[in-house]
């Protein structure tokens, strides 16, 4: 695994630094597209461009932008690019660390292990290689949780949790599902409050730029070429084709529903959009997520009290499940099959449960590893439904296991930690 991690890595920072050119459609995608995509649009954000009029794959939200500002602020794109890939890997190294941490794993082979293991993640290597948040929104999440659920905490945890789920909210598509966990099972509503009206603000500083912004040319699309069949026609409304409003919230939200649908159909997979293909049905797309979001709160706020890794590695499936994704975003998987690996190494369970997660675990790893099915297979359909069923598998079995202790069963303080757990200091000071 830790010469699968080199090489991968390698060939994507390859891609990343060298490769301008997108090759054949699935194969190849020009190196650093992401990143390069949402610093033109955030340049043009605050030069009173309209993005949402002018920028194709313009789908993020107006504090998403001014987070960006603050990242970029006036850098070039020559000092900007590179500045991404070194801080993309620092934080890759600290979600190595925070892993093998709070895995449970005792011997230097299995501490190694649970450290190569996110280096190895075909999710790791495409998010590197194409410059996506996903690399920083997972280890954000997972600090913003262990420093705001963990007790006795300090105004400094307080502050830095809210901060790091303010910046996970960079891509809510990934980190909305996760706010719940901050709504129900932090212990008081400063922390959610915080977050929340820090994000308005954001949004207030950001909105005003896109006031009858001016269009200009959009610049050479760089996204994915579409796969396979091109989009079937739906009702205009629907996409938010119809004349753009004048509000820049309502042309984000009508540019984000017909992102997540054509995204869905050139290269998404494993969500419930990917479920509502057809132009029938995908007008249902909003209220599907909507309702998965919902259901996934009410379960969080039913099971607030149970271990935190049973309601993480829940809601990490969820969070890839609920709207679209592409296989970059199947990094979210690295937390429940953490989950699993502590399930293995807690004595309250029983060994048929334990050999039960360590199946879970073989499955989800195995199919984790790069280069992935996706791209590998000519036809990737059987083992895509395999490594999706997998996922749901590890859902159902955490989600009952979550029952079975709220239940009382096996019968011990639901927010004490485990006795193996290492004492909550998920950043190095």
């Amino acid at each position: 695994m830790t010469l699968l991690a080199i090489a991968w890595m390698a060939y994507q920072s390859h891609r990343y630094f060298f490769v301008t050119d997108a090759g054949q459609p699935r194969r190849a995608t020009a190196g650093a597209i992401d990143v390069r995509n949402r610093f033109d649009e955030t340049r043009s954000w605050f030069q009173r461009e309209s993005v949402y009029g002018s920028y194709g794959d313009a789908v993020y939200p107006p504090a998403t932008y001014a987070m960006l500002r603050l990242v970029f602020n006036a850098m070039p794109w020559a000092m900007a690019k590179p500045l991404w890939f070194v801080v993309s890997l620092v934080s890759v190294g600290i979600l190595s660390w925070q892993l093998v941490r709070f895995s449970l794993v005792q011997t230097p082979w299995e501490r190694w292990f649970v450290a190569v293991l996110p280096w190895a993640m075909y999710a790791t290597g495409a998010a590197l290689g194409n410059g996506q948040f996903v690399l920083f929104v997972v280890p954000m999440v997972l600090n913003a949780l262990l420093l705001l659920a963990e007790e006795p905490r300090s105004n400094r945890d307080t502050w830095m949790g809210t901060l790091l789920m303010l910046g996970a909210l960079i891509q809510p598509t990934i980190a909305a599902p996760f706010f719940w966990l901050i709504l129900f099972r932090v212990r008081g509503y400063q922390p959610a409050l915080r977050v929340v009206g820090l994000y308005l603000l954001l949004t207030a500083v950001a909105v005003p730029f896109q006031v009858n912004a001016r269009h200009v040319e959009p610049p050479i699309a760089k996204a994915d070429e579409p796969v396979g069949q091109i989009p079937p026609p739906i009702n205009p409304a629907i996409l938010g084709q119809d004349k753009a409003p004048a509000n820049p919230l309502l042309r984000w939200f009508r540019r984000g529903v017909r992102g997540t649908y054509y995204g869905s159909v050139k290269g998404g997979y494993g969500s419930v959009h990917d479920l509502l293909v057809t132009p029938e049905l995908a007008q249902w797309n909003l209220l599907a997520s909507l309702g998965v979001l919902g259901a996934l709160g009410l379960w969080i706020f039913l099971h607030r009290r149970v271990d935190l890794w049973l309601l993480l590695g829940v809601t990490a499936i969820v969070a890839r499940v609920w709207i679209y994704h592409r296989w970059y975003d199947d990094l979210l998987m690295i937390l429940p099959l953490i989950t699993l690996c502590r399930l293995t190494r807690q004595p309250h369970f029983s060994p048929p449960i334990k050999t039960l997660a360590a199946i879970l675990f073989l499955w989800l790893w195995m199919f984790l590893l790069a280069p992935g099915v996706l791209y590998t297979f000519a036809k990737p359909q059987l083992p895509i439904a395999i490594q999706v069923t997998g996922w749901l598998a590890t859902l159902v079995f955490l989600a009952l296991l979550a029952a079975r202790e709220r239940r009382g069963l096996p019968a011990r303080e639901a927010e004490r930690p485990s006795p193996a757990s290492p004492p909550v200091s998920p950043l190095p000071v």
